[in-house]
């Protein structure tokens, strides 16, 4: 059984179309990336100048909510998405 295999135009413009909905997709994933890398290990340029703007206010201990479980404590590190 053959078949003959036509790119007609609008294959084409399918193609088109999902290859540039790929490029952007992955040109969102590495802004993700790079955001969340950036967030994770700040410099000690940064941190200096964190320190410079506000500096930190010591909170009572029974105002700091300690997390129930270890999962918990991992996702309250984890930035928020604008996209899921």
């Amino acid at each position: 059984m053959q078949y003959v295999f036509s790119m007609t135009s609008r294959m084409v413009t399918i193609a088109i179309t999902c290859a540039v909905l790929l490029c952007v997709l992955l040109f969102l994933l590495g802004v993700e990336i790079g955001a969340r890398m950036n967030h994770s290990s700040p410099t000690s340029e940064t941190a200096a100048q964190d320190a410079r703007v506000s500096p930190p206010v010591a909170a009572p201990a029974a105002a700091v909510a300690q997390p129930s479980s270890p999962a918990a404590a991992d996702m309250a590190a984890l930035p928020a998405s604008s996209t899921l």
